[in-house]
């Protein structure tokens, strides 16, 4: 969800999650590394992706920092703190041990990341 709303809108939806969690609540996301979409980095499929959700009147506008410092200091402006920040290869490894990483095709499209918060 978060990488078809502008970043405004990011804000304003983890403020209202934040204002209704109780500490202890957790928040779950995948969101788009703003690496792939700045162009940072290639990432075989990205443009692919970009164009199929073109095609169908959609718009990928949101990125974030995948790195998990930049996650942790974006989740503690709401109020939560980093249970777990995972890329694409360590979601794999994680949650699909039965499945080999492998880049092409890759297994989980590696331009996302999924990530994990507390609320404080």
């Amino acid at each position: 969800l978060l990488y078809y709303l502008p970043s405004g809108a990011v804000q304003q939806l983890l403020t209202c999650i934040s204002t209704v969690s109780a500490p202890g609540s957790r928040v779950m996301f995948d969101f788009l590394n703003l690496s792939a979409l700045s162009g940072e980095v290639w990432n075989p499929g990205f443009e692919t992706l970009m164009l199929s959700v073109w095609n169908k009147g959609e718009v990928m506008y949101s990125g974030i920092d995948e790195q998990p410092e930049a996650v942790e200091k974006l989740l503690r402006l709401f109020g939560f703190h980093t249970h777990e920040v995972l890329s694409a290869r360590d979601m794999v490894k994680k949650y699909m041990p039965h499945e080999q990483w492998v880049s092409r095709p890759p297994t989980v499209s590696p331009y996302f990341s999924y990530v994990c918060g507390e609320k404080l």
